[in-house]
């Protein structure tokens, strides 16, 4: 529950929550509306941004600047390519910004495959999570639940009811009794400006956090997408993401456009059959190093 005290509604949102008790359900909130109760701001993100895209695949390409400050300070950028489908496997290519390919990543039900091919080795993990942690890519989420979120759709990392909700300066922040995302900050148009969470791995968990700091210009009635995204991590680790393309597609890809096909004398290395962390150190990661 809410835990603000009352407050003065202005007459767009008044009407909005007056049309919803009348009709007895959720009133369609128009894009852009500034709202001043958390409740409907709420209901704008729902309705806005935890939609299912109207498509069957994406494929975005973005820039990424990494940096990370231990055991040595270190930051690169490289460039990403994700495309897959909605409801199948999902594809990453990083790339140097000299255009060298450092990783192929393939995602699906079977789980995480990466292959470095100047290192010409390849690693899977049954968990997709998982497995990028232990290569090194601490990443809190899937590629799928990545690429809804590039879309506009949070459904996956945003629990459907809140525990508490109060106003943070200009937004509204929200709580969360469990699961992978533990806070989310609202904006007063209902967009979400920053999630909070821990990282499934029971063993080492740590705390994230996505922060969605611009949104792109879209004319008066539409929904904008994200257009910069920073992930960070509390062992300082932080990936920023700029938006350079993002394509959503009606129809699937073709099979062959998402397989993954390693060498045919490269057998993948198993990350979840008897690996210890102790070898991270020597595990090559999908980064372009800057002097």
């Amino acid at each position: 529950m809410s835990r603000l005290g009352s407050t003065l509604v202005p007459a767009a949102t008044l009407a909005v929550l007056m049309l919803a008790a009348l009709s007895g359900c959720a009133t369609r909130i128009p894009p852009g509306l500034a709202l001043d109760t958390p409740k409907a701001a709420w209901s704008a993100f729902r309705q806005h941004y935890c939609v299912r895209p109207e498509g069957k695949a994406l494929r975005v390409r973005a820039s990424l600047y990494y940096s990370r400050t231990r055991p040595t300070r270190r930051t690169n950028r490289t460039l990403i390519s994700l495309w897959g489908d909605f409801d199948g496997p999902m594809r990453l290519d990083v790339s140097a910004s000299i255009g060298t390919l450092l990783a192929h990543i393939r995602e699906d039900r079977s789980g995480l495959l990466v292959f470095y091919p100047e290192d010409r080795k390849a690693y899977a993990h049954k968990n997709s999570v998982l497995g990028a942690t232990r290569l090194g890519m601490p990443f809190p989420f899937s590629l799928a639940e990545l690429g809804h979120a590039l879309m506009g759709d949070f459904a996956a990392l945003a629990p459907r009811r809140y525990a508490t909700a109060e106003a943070e300066g200009e937004n509204y922040a929200y709580t969360f009794s469990g699961g992978l995302t533990r806070r989310i900050v609202l904006d007063r148009l209902g967009r979400p400006v920053r999630l909070e969470g821990l990282t499934t791995d029971a063993q080492d968990a740590r705390q994230w956090v996505f922060t969605i700091d611009r949104y792109e210009d879209v004319p008066a009635g539409q929904v904008p997408l994200p257009d910069k995204l920073t992930l960070s991590m509390d062992n300082g680790e932080r990936g920023v993401l700029h938006i350079k393309s993002r394509e959503l597609m009606l129809a699937s890809w073709p099979a062959r456009s998402l397989a993954l096909e390693l060498p045919e004398d490269i057998v993948p290395i198993r990350l979840d059959n008897g690996y210890t962390d102790e070898t991270t150190g020597d595990i090559p990661v999908a980064h372009e190093d800057k002097q």
